[in-house]
């Protein structure tokens, strides 16, 4: 596979061809053009986006006006998805873009994070070789002007790594000379392979300061600028190439227009907990087999199942159960990124392309998806994404009560007859609980119960639930499922040492969660979900609604340290 990376010590304009890791890499200098040119010394344009671009884009007036590639944000940290990504990476790609997804590198290690990134870019139909698709992108900037938690030399060059296995090709790096310096310590050995993508705006023909001794080969050279078919401003960015290398960097052939966008197939394992994807997609049940029809207004644990496999599939949406309009959007998105008719009605061909094969060891939305259908017909079991002995155990009882081979592995067949059987009215609860008293408060052990059941793991230290409201459990599980399954650590609760007021912690109304490593993903979901408000003081603090419960999220810094999430459940 071709791969255009800055190399420093080659000649500019020479290419050199070297075997590695089983796949060729072809390496450019990136100086074609002499330096300190402005930005409209060169040629070859292109931009980037994400959700908070206004939508719909008019890709094809982009394409008109001259614009050449794409890059497109997808994942951030260790759990957001940008929910705009893969209807936009279909819909530029069919336009004639070439077109990449980037990764907004955050807390959590760089192995876990590509991981993330590396199944939601799978999802929306990107490996990195079809025709019209660049590299992938990760970017490394400062964040409020803070260093992501962790960064380091060693953990970017993880998910340089992983990527380059999961794609083939050596992903390209967003990130300054001040990032380099200050975050990663002047330590940049990991980034030594990889095309820099570089900011530095409104500079005239200064150009972007070198990154360990090696220049650019893209400049955002403006946030400000304006692009045909976006509303608003826009990213811009200039290749130092010409537009042949960039599409011979793309895998385009003369005369050749970028392909759309369809399922792939993992070569390579993305978790040591997922096993590897055969070399060959597994078979699929056929369309013509019988499945539920779901639209906007149905309800029931189908669309709580197809709502969390659509997550697997890298859409943002909620699993609450209900089909409503944000459902809908995400099955014409993942319709549309699989080449299916987007009438945002999951029938029976997309549910072909919906359902994933899980099993031993597999984790994630669709395993979630999976266990929501079997606790429906009476399992004890936690839905909780992660494949264990229970499930197992589940899924082969019910394999030989319907007449399937009893391998517990749920495969088409396996999935078809959980969707389409009569599911007992209540699934039973994963443990008996006591019912909560009259006054609404819950004893310690019911309220571990119940988020045990939902996933979320008993709270750390000291941390005390007794006399919590049920309100509040309630509204911190609902907040784990529309974060898509988010990591949720509670490190304060109901002990003593709280500040005392009607809504306190001593109130049973508020809780505590870790922002640090997994608590990450809740921190990535809260600010980009979530409405801004005033702060707290010096705290900043947003608001939202989970489940009809009302939700004040604040970013409490202490002086003495141990940053958290205090939030109120109303």
């Amino acid at each position: 596979m071709g791969i255009i990376s800055k190399k420093t010590g080659l000649q500019a304009g020479a290419m050199v061809a070297v075997a590695a890791a089983g796949f060729g890499l072809i390496s450019f200098s990136g100086d074609e053009k002499a330096q300190a040119a402005g930005p409209a010394a060169y040629s070859v344009k292109g931009f980037d986006t994400s959700h908070h671009n206004s939508h719909p884009i008019q890709w094809s007036a982009s394409v008109r006006a001259g614009y050449s590639f794409v890059f497109q944000k997808a994942t951030q940290g260790t759990g957001y998805r940008d929910p705009k990504f893969a209807g936009d990476f279909a819909d530029a790609s069919r336009a004639g873009l070439m077109a990449a997804p980037y990764h907004f590198y955050d807390s959590g290690s760089g192995a876990a994070q590509a991981d993330h990134f590396i199944r939601t870019a799978r999802a929306a139909g990107y490996d990195g070789k079809r025709a019209g698709q660049l590299p992938p992108v990760v970017d490394l900037e400062k964040i409020r002007g803070r260093c992501p938690a962790g960064v380091s030399n060693t953990q970017v060059g993880a998910f340089l790594t992983k990527t380059r296995q999961a794609f083939g090709v050596n992903p390209i790096v967003y990130t300054s000379k001040d990032f380099a310096d200050t975050c990663l310590r002047g330590s940049v050995s990991s980034l030594a392979n990889s095309p820099l993508w570089q900011p530095r705006y409104e500079s005239g023909t200064r150009e972007p300061a070198p990154v360990g001794g090696r220049s650019w080969s893209i400049w955002q050279y403006t946030e400000r600028g304006s692009v045909p078919g976006l509303r608003g401003n826009a990213d811009v960015n200039v290749y130092k190439g010409t537009l042949t290398q960039l599409r011979r960097l793309a895998h385009l052939a003369p005369g050749q227009s970028p392909t759309r966008p369809g399922p792939t197939t993992p070569t390579t394992p993305t978790t040591p907990s997922t096993p590897p994807a055969p070399s060959t997609p597994p078979p699929t049940a056929p369309s013509t087999a019988a499945w539920p029809l779901l639209k906007s207004g149905s309800r029931g644990v189908n669309v709580t199942t197809a709502q969390h496999l659509l997550a697997a599939a890298g859409q943002s949406v909620t699993a609450d159960g209900i089909f409503g309009p944000n459902t809908r959007n995400a099955t014409t998105a993942f319709q549309r990124s699989h080449g299916l008719a987007a009438d945002g009605i999951i029938g029976p061909k997309t549910w072909d392309k919906l359902t994933r094969t899980v099993r031993t060891g597999s984790s994630g939305p669709a395993v979630r998806a999976a266990q929501a259908q079997l606790a429906g017909y009476g399992n004890r079991i936690a839905v909780d994404g992660a494949f264990g002995p229970a499930t197992r155990t589940a899924t082969t009882a019910f394999q030989r009560s319907h007449g399937l081979a009893a391998d517990g592995i749920i495969g088409p067949k396996t999935w078809n007859k959980l969707v389409n059987g009569t599911k007992t009215t209540t699934p039973a609860p994963p443990a008996p609980t006591t019912p909560a008293p009259g006054n609404g408060r819950l004893t310690e052990r019911q309220a571990r119960t119940q988020l045990a059941a939902a996933g979320i793991k008993a709270p750390v230290g000291r941390t005390s639930l007794a006399g919590v409201r049920a309100r509040t459990i309630q509204g911190v599980i609902a907040l784990k499922k529309a974060s898509g399954g988010c990591t949720i650590v509670i490190t304060g609760g109901t002990e003593s040492g709280h500040s005392d007021g009607p809504r306190s912690h001593a109130k049973g109304y508020k809780l505590d969660l870790r922002t640090r490593d997994e608590g990450g993903c809740v921190t990535n979901w809260i600010k980009t979900t979530q409405r801004k408000g005033a702060p707290r003081g010096n705290d900043a603090r947003w608001h939202g609604t989970l489940a009809g419960i009302t939700a004040e999220y604040v970013y409490e810094v202490p002086r003495g340290g141990g940053v958290h999430w205090d939030i109120t459940f109303i």
